[in-house]
């Protein structure tokens, strides 16, 4: 059974955990475009931004269970350019290829309705494969993709 839930202020430590090893996966699509720094306690730099999801009012972090445990983590936002977007999205190896992933976005979706942004790194192609089949499915067929940010991310745009 999958459950999706909005972290609270003081549960955030569960998504700066996560974020440790998300980043880490990360990482092996670095190129001239993307970074990701290890500090030297072992830890890698988390975005300053992760914190205002408990600030903002347009930003929201949640969690996904299965049967219970732990599974994964999504970070949603209303952005400058009057778009929802994923603006983080992770799921658990032993949790991938059982429908967590699609379940998290399309809670998402249902949530938060509207025109959605969803950006992958360039040489993602695992997760450009995963947001071309949500995204295909979530707005029956109706959307558009394109390289963005000067060309340096790959995005998924439709209307929710």
């Amino acid at each position: 059974m999958f459950e999706i839930y909005k972290v609270k202020e003081e549960e955030k430590e569960v998504i700066y955990n996560l974020m440790q090893i998300y980043t880490y996966e990360l990482s092996f699509y670095e190129d001239e475009t993307v970074s990701f720094k290890m500090l030297d306690n072992g830890l890698y730099k988390i975005s300053k931004y992760v914190d205002l999801y408990w600030k903002e009012e347009k930003r929201h972090a949640y969690i996904v269970k299965v049967n219970g445990e732990l599974a994964g983590f999504v970070l949603e936002r209303f952005n400058k350019n009057d778009m929802n977007e994923i603006a983080e999205f992770f799921v658990l190896h032993k949790y991938r290829k059982i429908g967590v992933g699609t379940f998290m976005a399309n809670e998402m979706f249902k949530k938060y309705k509207g025109k959605w942004e969803i950006k992958t790194l360039l040489k993602n192609k695992t997760a450009q494969k995963f947001w071309r089949k949500v995204v295909k499915n979530a707005s029956n067929g109706n959307y558009n993709e394109k390289l963005t940010q000067e060309n340096k991310r790959y995005g998924f745009y439709f209307e929710s």
